[in-house]
Protein backbone atom coordinates (compact mmCIF):
# COMPACT_ATOMS: atom_id res chain seq x y z
CA UNK A 1 0.00 0.00 0.00
CA UNK A 2 3.08 2.32 0.38
CA UNK A 3 3.35 2.60 -3.04
CA UNK A 4 0.09 3.15 -4.40
CA UNK A 5 0.01 6.20 -1.95
CA UNK A 6 2.60 7.36 -3.33
CA UNK A 7 3.31 10.02 -6.49
CA UNK A 8 4.52 9.43 -9.63
CA UNK A 9 7.40 11.95 -10.67
CA UNK A 10 6.81 14.06 -13.70
CA UNK A 11 10.19 12.58 -15.16
CA UNK A 12 8.64 9.41 -15.49
CA UNK A 13 5.18 10.87 -17.24
CA UNK A 14 4.63 10.44 -21.02
CA UNK A 15 4.47 14.10 -21.63
CA UNK A 16 7.95 14.60 -20.52
CA UNK A 17 8.80 11.66 -23.02
CA UNK A 18 7.77 13.16 -25.78
CA UNK A 19 8.74 17.05 -25.32
CA UNK A 20 12.31 15.31 -24.40
CA UNK A 21 12.09 13.65 -27.91
CA UNK A 22 10.97 17.09 -29.71
CA UNK A 23 13.71 18.95 -27.87
CA UNK A 24 16.45 16.44 -28.82
CA UNK A 25 14.83 16.40 -32.16
CA UNK A 26 15.06 20.47 -32.19
CA UNK A 27 18.71 20.31 -31.06
CA UNK A 28 19.99 17.73 -33.20
CA UNK A 29 18.59 20.13 -36.21
CA UNK A 30 20.34 23.20 -34.83
CA UNK A 31 23.70 21.27 -34.79
CA UNK A 32 22.94 19.91 -38.31
CA UNK A 33 22.34 23.31 -39.86
CA UNK A 34 25.24 25.23 -37.94
CA UNK A 35 28.29 22.91 -37.27
CA UNK A 36 27.45 19.95 -40.59
CA UNK A 37 25.71 21.59 -43.11
CA UNK A 38 28.11 24.29 -45.30
CA UNK A 39 27.38 27.60 -47.04
CA UNK A 40 27.59 26.24 -51.11
CA UNK A 41 29.06 29.09 -52.54
CA UNK A 42 28.31 28.51 -56.06
CA UNK A 43 29.90 30.04 -59.27
CA UNK A 44 28.87 31.98 -61.97
CA UNK A 45 29.93 29.31 -64.17
CA UNK A 46 28.54 26.32 -61.97
CA UNK A 47 24.94 28.32 -62.53
CA UNK A 48 25.25 28.35 -66.13
CA UNK A 49 26.08 24.70 -66.30
CA UNK A 50 22.82 23.70 -64.41
CA UNK A 51 21.20 26.59 -66.42
CA UNK A 52 22.39 24.50 -69.88
CA UNK A 53 21.36 21.10 -68.30
CA UNK A 54 17.87 21.94 -66.97
CA UNK A 55 17.10 23.67 -70.47
CA UNK A 56 18.95 20.49 -71.99
CA UNK A 57 16.32 18.65 -69.75
CA UNK A 58 13.30 20.66 -70.87
CA UNK A 59 13.66 20.10 -74.63
CA UNK A 60 11.26 16.94 -76.20
CA UNK A 61 14.01 15.59 -77.55
CA UNK A 62 15.31 14.26 -74.29
CA UNK A 63 12.59 11.96 -73.85
CA UNK A 64 12.86 10.24 -77.56
CA UNK A 65 16.71 9.97 -76.84
CA UNK A 66 15.89 8.54 -73.32
CA UNK A 67 12.99 6.01 -75.22
CA UNK A 68 14.71 5.50 -78.37
CA UNK A 69 18.32 6.37 -77.77
CA UNK A 70 20.47 5.59 -80.80
CA UNK A 71 23.85 3.47 -80.32
CA UNK A 72 25.71 5.35 -82.54
CA UNK A 73 26.37 9.25 -81.50
CA UNK A 74 25.97 11.54 -84.38
CA UNK A 75 28.89 12.46 -86.74
CA UNK A 76 27.67 16.38 -86.24
CA UNK A 77 28.68 15.85 -82.53
CA UNK A 78 32.24 13.78 -83.25
CA UNK A 79 33.55 16.38 -86.17
CA UNK A 80 35.43 19.21 -84.50
CA UNK A 81 35.50 22.71 -86.68
CA UNK A 82 38.04 22.00 -88.42
CA UNK A 83 36.68 18.86 -90.25
CA UNK A 84 33.44 21.36 -90.36
CA UNK A 85 35.56 23.80 -92.96
CA UNK A 86 36.98 20.61 -95.14
CA UNK A 87 33.95 18.99 -95.11
CA UNK A 88 31.83 22.45 -96.66
CA UNK A 89 34.87 23.43 -98.83
CA UNK A 90 34.43 20.06 -100.46
CA UNK A 91 30.67 20.48 -100.89
CA UNK A 92 31.16 23.55 -102.45
CA UNK A 93 33.63 22.51 -104.82
CA UNK A 94 30.86 19.88 -105.48
CA UNK A 95 28.37 22.20 -106.61
CA UNK A 96 30.49 24.32 -108.57
CA UNK A 97 31.36 21.30 -110.96
CA UNK A 98 27.74 20.46 -111.14
CA UNK A 99 27.26 23.93 -112.52
CA UNK A 100 29.56 24.08 -114.70
CA UNK A 101 28.32 20.94 -116.32
CA UNK A 102 25.04 21.93 -116.47
CA UNK A 103 25.74 25.09 -117.86
CA UNK A 104 27.98 23.04 -120.80
CA UNK A 105 25.28 21.29 -121.37
CA UNK A 106 22.92 23.50 -121.86
CA UNK A 107 25.14 25.45 -124.06
CA UNK A 108 24.81 22.14 -126.54
CA UNK A 109 21.15 21.44 -125.81
CA UNK A 110 20.98 25.56 -126.90
CA UNK A 111 23.50 25.51 -130.14
CA UNK A 112 21.78 22.05 -130.88
CA UNK A 113 17.79 23.10 -131.05
CA UNK A 114 18.46 26.68 -132.65
CA UNK A 115 15.61 26.64 -134.69
CA UNK A 116 13.15 28.21 -132.31
CA UNK A 117 10.06 25.88 -131.10
CA UNK A 118 6.58 26.36 -133.00
CA UNK A 119 4.09 27.40 -130.10
CA UNK A 120 1.30 25.30 -129.62
CA UNK A 121 -2.32 26.14 -130.57
CA UNK A 122 -4.46 27.62 -127.90
CA UNK A 123 -7.64 25.35 -127.06
CA UNK A 124 -10.88 26.39 -128.10
CA UNK A 125 -12.96 28.89 -125.27
CA UNK A 126 -16.43 27.24 -125.21
CA UNK A 127 -18.87 29.72 -123.45
CA UNK A 128 -20.51 28.02 -120.14
CA UNK A 129 -24.09 28.66 -120.02
CA UNK A 130 -24.65 30.32 -116.99
CA UNK A 131 -27.29 29.08 -114.76
CA UNK A 132 -29.66 30.77 -112.48
CA UNK A 133 -29.32 30.69 -108.92
CA UNK A 134 -31.51 28.32 -107.28
CA UNK A 135 -32.19 29.04 -103.44
CA UNK A 136 -31.59 25.56 -101.65
CA UNK A 137 -34.52 22.93 -101.00
CA UNK A 138 -35.71 23.10 -97.34
CA UNK A 139 -37.13 20.14 -96.02
CA UNK A 140 -39.97 20.80 -93.84
CA UNK A 141 -40.59 18.06 -90.68
CA UNK A 142 -43.88 18.02 -88.68
CA UNK A 143 -44.17 19.07 -84.83
CA UNK A 144 -42.50 15.88 -82.56
CA UNK A 145 -45.77 13.46 -81.44
CA UNK A 146 -45.83 13.42 -77.42
CA UNK A 147 -46.75 10.06 -75.97
CA UNK A 148 -47.23 8.53 -72.85
CA UNK A 149 -45.34 5.62 -71.75
CA UNK A 150 -47.02 3.46 -69.13
CA UNK A 151 -45.82 1.85 -66.60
Amino acid sequence: MAKENRKRKFTSTLTFKILLGILVLFVLGLFYNFIIAEDDVVSEQEKQEEQQRKAALDTVDVVGDYLWSSPKPRKEDLTTDDEKTKAEAEIKKMVEEARTNAAKKAKENNNAASAPPTPLPAPAVEPVPAKPATAPLVEKMSAPKIEKIEQ
